[in-house]
């Protein structure tokens, strides 16, 4: 499966493999299960707990309306609002570790997931999901309608990501080393500093940023006082590599 990359604002290209057909119909169907459950939930406790059929029935038809909107809600907006808040996961995503990304590498905006959110109608419920199948398919990023529309795609987070810096092809025998004690690193340190940072920067995580950078600096005794975290934790990934390569 071709790779998507992905470059951040902090000069990064991260290589992820796009979900599959599969990982996205399978995340579809947890989320449909979990929408029908409330919807069954919901009925049950109407009809069969509260016993509000009378109280309904003595509304009419636009009050009735107004009142199975309102408990139906968070079926509706079920994926806008997981989208939204867990930074383009739902249950279903996340069960399957993919996420919504943009490809452009900035953080995805409210008006991206509700983008989305609207084209499900025609990527999904209509003609059966179809259109969403032939783009995944056929299009080069595996994007649906909605996803060309806002400039995203799916991911997987299963996959191993590859981190390129964008100055780290240009390392020559002329660099300058900064912190020459990164080799108090060993190597599956540092696959854990690269897997850490991959997450954070994907996840917009400055605080993983932040406590990632403390660590560095306790283990190597490094004193950092002049770069900022992720200029930081650049620098030591291309001193080790430099120094390393040797």
């Amino acid at each position: 499966m071709t790779e998507i990359t992905i470059s951040t604002a902090q000069n990064v290209a991260i290589n992820f493999k796009p979900a599959s057909l599969g990982e996205r119909i399978v995340a579809f169907i947890i989320d449909m299960a979990i929408k029908m459950a409330y919807v069954f939930a919901v009925l049950y406790l109407m009809y069969e707990v509260f016993h509000l059929q009378r109280l309904l029935n003595s509304l009419d038809s636009w009050e009735q309306g107004v009142v199975m909107f309102a408990l139906f809600i968070p079926f509706i907006f079920y994926t806008l609002f997981f989208e939204s808040w867990t930074n383009g996961q739902t249950i279903g995503k996340k069960i399957m570790k993919i996420r919504v990304v943009k490809i452009e590498g900035y953080q995805a905006r409210f008006s991206d997931y509700f983008s989305r959110w609207l084209f499900r109608l025609v990527d999904i419920y209509i003609l059966s999901g179809l259109p969403a199948i032939l783009g995944i398919i056929f299009s080069s990023k595996s994007q649906r309608f909605g996803d060309m529309v806002t400039d995203t795609t799916v991911i997987s987070l299963k996959s191993n990501i590859k981190l390129n810096h964008r100055f780290l092809n240009d390392l020559s025998d002329e660099y300058v080393v900064t912190f020459p004690t990164v080799l108090r690193l060993s190597d599956h340190d540092m696959n854990i500093i690269k897997k850490a940072y991959n997450t954070a920067i994907i996840q917009n995580d400055v605080l993983m940023i932040n406590e990632l950078a403390s660590k560095i600096e306790e283990v190597t005794t490094i004193k950092n006082h002049q770069l900022n975290p992720y200029q930081f934790i650049q620098t030591i990934i291309n001193d080790f590599n430099h120094l390393t390569s040797k």
